[in-house]
Protein backbone atom coordinates (compact mmCIF):
# COMPACT_ATOMS: atom_id res chain seq x y z
CA UNK A 1 0.00 0.00 0.00
CA UNK A 2 1.11 3.62 -0.95
CA UNK A 3 0.40 6.57 1.37
CA UNK A 4 1.01 10.28 0.68
CA UNK A 5 1.15 11.95 3.89
CA UNK A 6 0.70 15.85 4.11
CA UNK A 7 0.96 18.31 7.09
CA UNK A 8 0.59 22.38 7.18
CA UNK A 9 -0.93 23.21 4.03
CA UNK A 10 -1.95 26.44 5.34
CA UNK A 11 -3.39 27.52 1.66
CA UNK A 12 -7.04 29.44 0.70
CA UNK A 13 -7.37 26.94 -2.02
CA UNK A 14 -6.59 23.40 -2.95
CA UNK A 15 -4.88 24.76 -6.44
CA UNK A 16 -2.36 26.95 -4.11
CA UNK A 17 -0.99 23.56 -2.85
CA UNK A 18 2.21 23.01 -5.54
CA UNK A 19 1.65 21.50 -8.17
CA UNK A 20 4.44 18.59 -7.58
CA UNK A 21 1.89 17.31 -4.31
CA UNK A 22 -1.58 17.42 -6.74
CA UNK A 23 -0.21 15.14 -9.22
CA UNK A 24 0.88 12.69 -6.83
CA UNK A 25 -2.90 12.34 -5.07
CA UNK A 26 -4.29 10.34 -7.17
CA UNK A 27 -1.03 7.59 -7.72
CA UNK A 28 -1.36 6.48 -4.12
CA UNK A 29 -3.85 4.62 -2.62
CA UNK A 30 -4.56 6.72 0.43
CA UNK A 31 -3.96 10.49 1.16
CA UNK A 32 -3.59 11.19 4.68
CA UNK A 33 -3.73 14.69 5.95
CA UNK A 34 -1.84 15.89 9.79
CA UNK A 35 -4.20 18.57 10.40
CA UNK A 36 -3.82 23.04 9.14
CA UNK A 37 -6.20 22.56 6.00
CA UNK A 38 -6.93 25.96 6.80
CA UNK A 39 -9.89 26.33 4.48
CA UNK A 40 -12.89 23.59 4.51
CA UNK A 41 -12.62 23.87 0.08
CA UNK A 42 -9.08 22.34 1.16
CA UNK A 43 -10.13 19.47 2.68
CA UNK A 44 -12.93 19.29 0.19
CA UNK A 45 -10.94 19.24 -2.59
CA UNK A 46 -8.30 16.67 -1.04
CA UNK A 47 -11.36 14.24 -0.25
CA UNK A 48 -12.38 14.69 -4.12
CA UNK A 49 -8.82 14.46 -5.34
CA UNK A 50 -7.74 11.01 -3.26
CA UNK A 51 -8.74 7.46 -3.67
CA UNK A 52 -8.97 7.41 0.17
CA UNK A 53 -8.26 10.00 2.28
CA UNK A 54 -8.10 10.41 6.30
CA UNK A 55 -7.02 13.41 8.09
CA UNK A 56 -7.26 15.28 11.56
CA UNK A 57 -7.82 18.76 12.34
CA UNK A 58 -4.98 20.94 13.15
CA UNK A 59 -4.87 24.18 15.78
CA UNK A 60 -5.41 26.73 12.53
CA UNK A 61 -8.12 24.92 11.25
CA UNK A 62 -11.89 26.56 11.63
CA UNK A 63 -14.66 25.19 13.30
CA UNK A 64 -16.49 23.42 10.06
CA UNK A 65 -12.84 21.53 9.38
CA UNK A 66 -13.54 20.75 13.28
CA UNK A 67 -16.46 18.84 12.43
CA UNK A 68 -15.25 16.96 10.12
CA UNK A 69 -12.65 15.55 11.24
CA UNK A 70 -10.90 14.40 14.84
CA UNK A 71 -8.33 15.46 16.44
CA UNK A 72 -6.18 12.29 16.35
CA UNK A 73 -7.07 8.82 14.73
CA UNK A 74 -5.08 5.18 14.99
CA UNK A 75 -5.66 3.41 11.63
CA UNK A 76 -4.63 -0.17 10.80
CA UNK A 77 -3.23 -0.64 7.60
CA UNK A 78 -1.52 -3.72 6.01
CA UNK A 79 -1.27 -4.87 9.54
CA UNK A 80 0.69 -1.88 10.86
CA UNK A 81 -1.03 0.35 13.28
CA UNK A 82 -0.88 4.16 12.44
CA UNK A 83 -1.27 7.24 15.19
CA UNK A 84 -2.49 10.15 12.89
CA UNK A 85 -2.00 13.78 14.78
CA UNK A 86 -1.43 17.04 14.90
CA UNK A 87 -0.13 18.06 18.30
CA UNK A 88 -0.12 21.70 19.11
CA UNK A 89 0.53 21.58 22.52
CA UNK A 90 2.47 25.21 22.04
CA UNK A 91 5.74 26.01 22.37
CA UNK A 92 9.26 24.34 20.81
CA UNK A 93 8.90 20.41 20.05
CA UNK A 94 11.61 19.39 22.95
CA UNK A 95 10.84 16.06 24.07
CA UNK A 96 7.96 15.91 21.28
CA UNK A 97 8.92 12.46 20.20
CA UNK A 98 8.94 10.74 23.70
CA UNK A 99 5.67 12.52 24.34
CA UNK A 100 4.06 10.87 21.28
CA UNK A 101 5.56 7.50 22.14
CA UNK A 102 4.05 7.94 25.61
CA UNK A 103 0.60 8.73 23.89
CA UNK A 104 0.10 6.77 21.52
CA UNK A 105 1.24 3.12 23.10
CA UNK A 106 1.11 -0.12 20.84
CA UNK A 107 1.36 1.52 17.68
CA UNK A 108 4.01 0.83 14.94
CA UNK A 109 4.01 4.63 13.19
CA UNK A 110 3.05 8.02 14.26
CA UNK A 111 2.20 11.11 11.76
CA UNK A 112 2.39 14.01 12.84
CA UNK A 113 2.29 17.78 11.78
CA UNK A 114 2.37 21.70 13.53
CA UNK A 115 6.09 21.67 13.69
CA UNK A 116 7.30 22.07 9.69
CA UNK A 117 9.92 20.04 10.07
CA UNK A 118 10.22 16.84 8.37
CA UNK A 119 11.45 14.22 10.29
CA UNK A 120 11.47 10.89 9.79
CA UNK A 121 12.82 9.21 12.81
CA UNK A 122 12.94 5.83 14.57
CA UNK A 123 12.34 5.12 18.64
CA UNK A 124 13.14 1.51 19.18
CA UNK A 125 10.13 0.08 17.33
CA UNK A 126 8.18 2.92 16.31
CA UNK A 127 8.40 5.27 12.93
CA UNK A 128 7.79 9.26 13.94
CA UNK A 129 7.42 10.94 10.67
CA UNK A 130 6.30 14.44 9.89
CA UNK A 131 6.03 15.32 6.35
CA UNK A 132 6.85 19.17 6.64
CA UNK A 133 4.62 21.98 4.94
CA UNK A 134 3.59 21.68 2.26
CA UNK A 135 3.83 24.92 1.00
CA UNK A 136 6.95 27.06 -0.09
CA UNK A 137 8.38 29.48 2.53
CA UNK A 138 11.43 31.54 3.02
CA UNK A 139 12.77 29.11 5.30
CA UNK A 140 11.85 25.56 3.58
CA UNK A 141 10.51 24.03 0.01
CA UNK A 142 7.21 22.25 0.25
CA UNK A 143 7.40 18.61 1.05
CA UNK A 144 5.29 15.54 2.07
CA UNK A 145 5.54 12.06 2.71
CA UNK A 146 5.40 8.56 1.48
CA UNK A 147 5.08 5.96 3.42
CA UNK A 148 5.49 2.00 2.06
CA UNK A 149 3.31 -0.59 3.76
CA UNK A 150 2.75 -4.51 3.57
CA UNK A 151 3.04 -7.03 5.32
CA UNK A 152 6.64 -7.11 5.87
CA UNK A 153 7.30 -3.48 6.92
CA UNK A 154 7.15 -0.36 6.89
CA UNK A 155 9.26 2.27 4.77
CA UNK A 156 8.70 6.35 5.04
CA UNK A 157 10.43 8.76 2.48
CA UNK A 158 9.86 12.38 2.42
CA UNK A 159 9.55 14.30 -0.94
CA UNK A 160 11.06 18.34 -1.57
CA UNK A 161 9.68 20.13 -4.18
CA UNK A 162 11.88 22.26 -6.02
CA UNK A 163 12.48 25.80 -4.51
CA UNK A 164 9.30 27.67 -6.00
CA UNK A 165 7.42 24.93 -7.78
CA UNK A 166 4.13 26.01 -7.67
Amino acid sequence: MKVLVLSDTHVRRLEDIPAGILKAVPQVDLVVHCGDFVRPEVLEGLRRLARRFVGVYGNTDPREVRQELPAQQVLELDGKKLAITHPAYGGPPFGLEEELVQEFPGVDGIIFGHTHEPQKAWQGQVLLFNPGQAYNSFHAPASYGLLSLDSGGLEAEIVFLGEGEK
